[in-house]
């Protein structure tokens, strides 16, 4: 039996080193980039007297990760189109999306911000259409935000849509005029 224990502790491998490297790695997860599953949502009410009247907070869940349909935010935006009777517009919408590489981080914080022209965080989508977004840090999942603007509708905005209707009146000048035509002969 002594020669099992012996060869039993020859065979024991030295996992020392793997323990070590695993909880050096621990400090360092949450410089790994990651998935966007779930982000908020701030939206912001603007009266006509360009005043904000409200901001509102929402976290979503995303049904793709780093990536937002049409379907969903067409979704979102009818949802939260209206506040306490009022209606809104969607006046614009901001996507802010930390996507810098963890090897940067460093040279980033370090260097000017305002001068880094590289890194351009946030960003205007132009269309409501679907919003891709790029993997994050997982430190900095929580800064990443989509941000709606809303500007209230006014009240005459749906009647003055009818009156662009342009109307043309055909006036037909010789309408009454007959020619007389002359024999020839």
């Amino acid at each position: 039996m002594s020669l099992d224990a012996e060869i039993l502790d020859k065979m024991d491998l030295d996992t020392n080193w793997i323990e070590e490297f695993e909880s050096v790695d621990n400090n360092y997860k949450k410089f790994y980039t990651e998935d966007i599953a779930h982000i908020k949502f701030h939206y912001v009410y603007v009266n006509k007297e360009n005043n904000i009247n409200k901001v509102k907070e929402e976290t979503v869940l995303l049904r793709t990760p780093n990536y937002i349909s049409r379907e969903e935010l067409i979704g979102i935006l009818k949802r939260n189109n209206k506040l306490s009777d009022t209606n809104y517009t969607v006046l614009s919408i901001l996507k802010y999306n930390i996507d810098i590489e963890p090897t940067d981080v460093v040279h980033y914080v370090k260097s000017n911000a305002e001068q880094d022209d590289a890194h351009d965080f946030l960003k205007s989508v132009k269309n409501i259409d679907a919003i891709p977004l790029n993997r994050s840090i997982s430190m900095f999942q929580d800064l990443n935000n989509i941000t709606i603007i809303f500007y209230e509708k006014s009240i005459n905005d749906d009647r003055c849509l009818n009156n662009y209707t342009k109307r043309i009146y055909i006036k037909t000048i010789r309408a009454n005029k007959r020619r007389t035509y002359r024999k020839t002969a």
